[in-house]
């Protein structure tokens, strides 16, 4: 029996992709299929627009709400699916995806969490397509995951297990989602299939066309919310200094065991996105987390050995003024 899959679109002021995100649902080859459409109170035609189409939805509004994740979380209370994905009003799904969907949950009662690939298209229409997990390393699906989340569906039950997304994020939610349901269940019921699920639109209005940072400094919440969690007071104090406000984001559910997981995903953070100085809070942060957390070469991957060694060099400077100096002679030099 095939199970019912609830798709939940949020958007705002997205009349433009709407009627090519409704029709790449209504359009799947697949009968059991319910899908939800949040309006966050659009006032560009986008009720009108779903108002017009109401009788294929199962459910829809069109009210002012408190963002992305809240949206999300009003359409699980309207969904009655077992399994759960989201296509955001200026996203699409591509045909046959959800029938291959259903297929890979009917067939496996453990699966929890099934990713594919997406295509990343551009304004101009031209389309890449995405890295994709290896589901057999366990460890990298916590530390360096990718989250297609277009092409990415859950087991509905284990989604309200943890409580839906976290309404206080507004960018990562989906990474924060991935996290709870590993910490949880276990890496096990994850299944990465190479196959391309989902359209990912990249324009100037999208959240991803606004830059990286407000993605790194909801992550830096996230992960420094778990290094308080198991008494890691370096590291908070590290990602407090470089990403000095935030909102109070929800616990993970960490055990004991997890320390030296979640060490790593911190590191792996930390050296991805700072291994190379530019303002003065990321000098402060990455200064102090080399003076006083020792970190374990073999945690490291060669890429990230490299990252440490360039960083260490940048540190030798004994305070923020003296590597300006020493940037600006090394700029003028080359």
């Amino acid at each position: 029996m095939e199970p019912t899959i609830s798709i939940i679109t949020p958007g705002y002021q997205q009349v433009a992709y709407l009627p090519v995100c409704l029709a790449s649902v209504r359009d799947q080859a697949y009968s059991s299929v319910e899908h939800i459409v949040v309006d966050g109170g659009s006032t560009d035609g986008s009720k009108e627009f779903i108002a017009e189409h109401a009788d294929q939805l199962t459910w829809w509004c069109s009210e002012k709400d408190r963002g992305q994740s809240h949206a999300i979380n009003k359409g699980l209370e309207h969904a009655t699916g077992s399994v759960f994905g989201w296509i955001n009003s200026d996203d699409l799904l591509l045909p046959g995806s959800l029938k291959f969907v259903g297929e890979q949950f009917s067939a496996d009662p453990e699966l929890l969490i099934l990713t594919g690939r997406r295509l990343f298209r551009d304004e101009e229409g031209k389309d890449t397509s995405s890295p994709l997990n290896d589901a057999t390393d366990r460890d990298a699906l916590f530390i360096a995951p990718h989250i297609n989340q277009q092409s990415t569906f859950f087991r509905m039950d284990a989604v309200r297990a943890v409580g839906g997304v976290d309404e206080e994020l507004h960018y990562v939610m989906d990474l924060e989602l991935w996290w709870q349901l590993l910490f949880t269940f276990g890496p096990e019921h994850v299944r990465s299939v190479d196959q391309v699920l989902a359209v990912f639109r990249l324009h100037g209005e999208s959240k991803t066309g606004r830059g990286t940072l407000p993605f790194r400094m909801e992550t830096a919440w996230i992960l420094r919310n778990m290094a308080m969690q198991l008494g890691m007071h370096v590291l908070v104090e590290a990602l407090s200094t470089g990403y000095p406000t935030g909102h109070s984001v929800r616990a993970m559910p960490l055990r004991e065991e997890h320390h030296t997981i979640v060490e790593r995903m911190i590191i792996h953070f930390l050296l991805k996105g700072h291994s190379t100085i530019h303002e003065r809070e990321e000098f402060e942060m990455m200064r102090l987390f080399i003076s006083e957390w020792k970190v374990d070469p073999s945690f490291l991957s060669a890429e990230e050995r490299d990252e440490l060694v360039s960083l260490k060099e940048q540190l030798k400077a004994p305070n923020w003024l003296a590597f300006r100096i020493k940037r600006k002679l090394q700029f003028r030099k080359a």
